[in-house]
């Protein structure tokens, strides 16, 4: 039986965890017991033992010497999303049939903040919300939870220049359908329209993939 941390020592996993996620260390850079022991202050088990729990969530990978942060190839980025479009499809689904009254007022109020977003930074962490919202509105914990590790991991391959996420006019539509097939309790159009949804946002990743390379 895997023994459960005790909160305390979870504090450095979510140290390095949020410090990976802000880009503090450069991919395929080696993480070392000794340094980052060092960096954090405190002794190297604290350290292993986040480090392994990192590993688990798919943001570092084993090197030659001890862990790197996973550099990813846009293959990776491409099969992440389409797992998540499956996922929050079913998410979709689910939130129509299991959604509340407070999941709906909490799903407009973001959708609300979305329209009025005064900038391009505060629409695109809108539009995050209110997916996070729709999954909550599923009442699926599994689901929810592996959707949690898979943008968690989209987060380090977004680290450069965000890339365009698209019309935000036409996002707000989209989202409008989603939440109206919700209203609906209609599964059937509330899958198809997160579908829809989610295939445009990866069909713009590679065309932006395409024209880097």
């Amino acid at each position: 039986m895997t023994e459960t941390p005790h909160p305390d020592r979870l504090t450095h996993y979510w140290q390095l965890r949020q410090d990976i996620l802000d880009g503090a260390f450069p991919r395929d850079s080696p993480l070392l017991e000794t340094s980052l022991s060092a960096r954090y202050g405190t002794s190297r088990a604290p350290i292993r033992e986040a480090l392994g729990l990192l590993e688990h969530d798919g943001l570092i990978e084993r090197a030659v010497r001890g862990y790197r942060v996973r550099s990813g190839r846009p293959e990776d980025v491409v099969e992440i999303y389409e797992a998540r479009i499956a996922l929050e499809a079913e998410a979709a689904g689910a939130a129509a049939l299991r959604r509340t009254d407070l999941d709906l007022a909490r799903l407009a109020r973001q959708h609300d903040l979305c329209r009025t977003a005064p900038d391009d930074a505060t629409g695109r962490a809108g539009h995050f919300r209110f997916h996070e919202a729709l999954w909550q509105a599923a009442h699926n914990v599994t689901i929810t939870s592996l959707l949690e590790r898979l943008t968690t991991r989209l987060r380090i391959y977004d680290s450069g220049p965000p890339a365009s996420y698209g019309d935000p006019d036409l996002l707000n539509a989209e989202h409008e359908q989603i939440m109206a097939a919700l209203r609906a309790r209609d599964a059937e159009t509330a899958r198809a329209e997160m579908r829809g949804h989610l295939q445009r946002s990866l069909d713009l990743r590679i065309q932006s993939i395409a024209e880097e390379n």
